[in-house]
C-alpha cells in the first residue's frame, strides 16, 4: 500500500527540493501575491521546458521510433513474466549456459555466453512467454541497470522491444529511461 500511495517515493528530496525553490522565489520580504506571481511564471516556464523536450524527443526519436515503442508496449500486453531461479549448486549465472529455445531469433545458451564472454554481469534471467502463442523469451537484467533480449530488437534496432515493456509493466521497480531507446 505504502508504494502504491506513494508512488515508490521513499524519499523527501523532491518536496525538499520544492520547498528550496519556494523560499528563492518567495524570500523574506515579498508579499504572497508577489509569491503566487512567481510560482506561476515558473510553471510556465516549465511547461515551455517539456514542449521543447517533446519537440527534441519527436525531433531526434522520430515518428518511427516513436510509433514502434507504442506498438511494442501494446504488444507487452501479451505476456506473462516469470523469474528463472538458479538451479541447485549453482552460485551465478557465470556457471550456467544450458538454455536452448528454437523459437527465438537467437539462443539463449548463445545469449548468456556472449554476456559471459563480454564479462557482464547478470542480477536476473526473466523468461517472458506470449499467452497464446506460448513463444517464449529470455530477458537478462544486468547488474549495471541494462538488460538485453534474445529477440535482438535492442541491439539491432536501438529500440526498447515488447518483452522488457512487458517486464515494466509486471516488475514495479524497474527503471525505464529514455535512453533506452
Amino acid at each position: 500500500i505504502s508504494s502504491t500511495f506513494t508512488a515508490g517515493v521513499r524519499t523527501t528530496g523532491r518536496v525538499e527540493s520544492e520547498n528550496r525553490v519556494n523560499k528563492i522565489i518567495g524570500g523574506p520580504k515579498k508579499t504572497l501575491l508577489q509569491l503566487f506571481d512567481g510560482l506561476n511564471a515558473r510553471t510556465d516556464e516549465q511547461t515551455e521546458n517539456d514542449l521543447i523536450r517533446q519537440r527534441q524527443l519527436h525531433e531526434y526519436g522520430g515518428p518511427y521510433a516513436n510509433e514502434k515503442c507504442r506498438r511494442e508496449m501494446e504488444e507487452s500486453m501479451f505476456y506473462v513474466v516469470e523469474v528463472v531461479q538458479l538451479p541447485s549448486g549453482v552460485r551465478d549465472w557465470q556457471m550456467i549456459n544450458v538454455f536452448e529455445n528454437d523459437t527465438v531469433y537467437i539462443s539463449a545458451k548463445w545469449l548468456m555466453n556472449l554476456i559471459r564472454q563480454r564479462g557482464l554481469r547478470v542480477k536476473h534471467l526473466i523468461r517472458v512467454v506470449h499467452r497464446t502463442t506460448a513463444a517464449a523469451h529470455y530477458v537478462v537484467l544486468l547488474r549495471d541497470g541494462r538488460y538485453l533480449c534474445d529477440c535482438c530488437m535492442d541491439t539491432n534496432l536501438g529500440l526498447t522491444c515488447r518483452h522488457y515493456f512487458a517486464l515494466w509493466t509486471t516488475i514495479h521497480d524497474l527503471p525505464f529511461h529514455l535512453g533506452l531507446i
